[in-house]
């Protein structure tokens, strides 16, 4: 299993990003090669996934499961745990296309909602004075190989911080946009999105709420009693 788990972890590493039928179709084959059992039930892969963290951890890296609410959908993220959105990140572009990276996230963390509509990608964008900033063409090639690993996420006709984003940048998120970007009252991670107190409007992660309420009835940040429905 060994085999198994440093070959999933060169994959991860690759695409960066990955749900659950690209899990799949990685570790099928590979389970089949060195003839071992795939991790069949989601506990079990979740802590094949946790063996493989813990041996990565002290290289600033981590390998996590997370699910983004705007798709509802469970990805495992393969991350650098202090990175920040920089030149390093992103060995081979010219620091134009790095200052695009920061551009696109400094414009999605500064919205009260972390998204934009999918033209203003390519707006109002500072590059500091620069006089060759990224034609549009190669902006928009740019942004799809960022949304392939992850970096951001595109739906109806929005953008919003993808699960490698929000597992990658999540200290410089809470540091640099704290106005816009909080934590859930609950288990105190980022929350992005999910659902709003009626009252205080504080955002907290849908499923957090849902097992909180299981015993009491009031909003752990104000109070009142919880009136917002919890169905989408």
């Amino acid at each position: 299993m060994d085999m198994v788990k440093r070959a999933f972890l060169r994959a991860c590493i690759n695409h960066s990003c990955l749900d659950h039928d690209q899990i799949d179709k990685i570790l099928i084959p590979l389970c089949e090669h060195h003839q071992v059992t795939k991790p069949a039930k989601k506990e079990a892969l979740h802590d094949f996934v946790k063996d493989i963290e813990g041996a990565i951890k002290e290289l600033s890296q981590s390998l996590s499961f997370m699910k983004h609410p705007i798709t509802g959908k469970e990805y495992l993220v393969f991350a650098i745990t202090d990175a920040t959105p920089d030149k390093q990140n992103h060995p081979g572009l010219t620091a134009e296309e790095c200052l695009y990276f920061s551009n696109l996230l400094d414009k999605l963390g500064q919205q009260e909602d972390c998204h934009i509509a999918w033209n203003e990608a390519y707006s109002d964008l500072d590059f500091k004075g620069s006089t060759k900033p990224p034609k549009k063409l190669r902006m928009q090639t740019l942004l799809q190989l960022w949304t392939e690993m992850g970096y951001f996420l595109e739906s109806d006709d929005r953008l919003y911080l993808g699960p490698r984003s929000i597992v990658e940048f999540e200290f410089y998120l809470r540091s640099n946009y704290a106005e816009t970007i909080k934590e859930c009252a609950l288990c105190k991670q980022l929350v992005l999105w999910d659902i709003k107190c009626s009252d205080c409007g504080r955002k907290i992660h849908r499923e957090c709420i849902r097992k909180y309420l299981r015993t009491r009835s009031n909003c752990p940040t104000c109070g009142n009693k919880w009136a917002t429905r919890l169905s989408q």
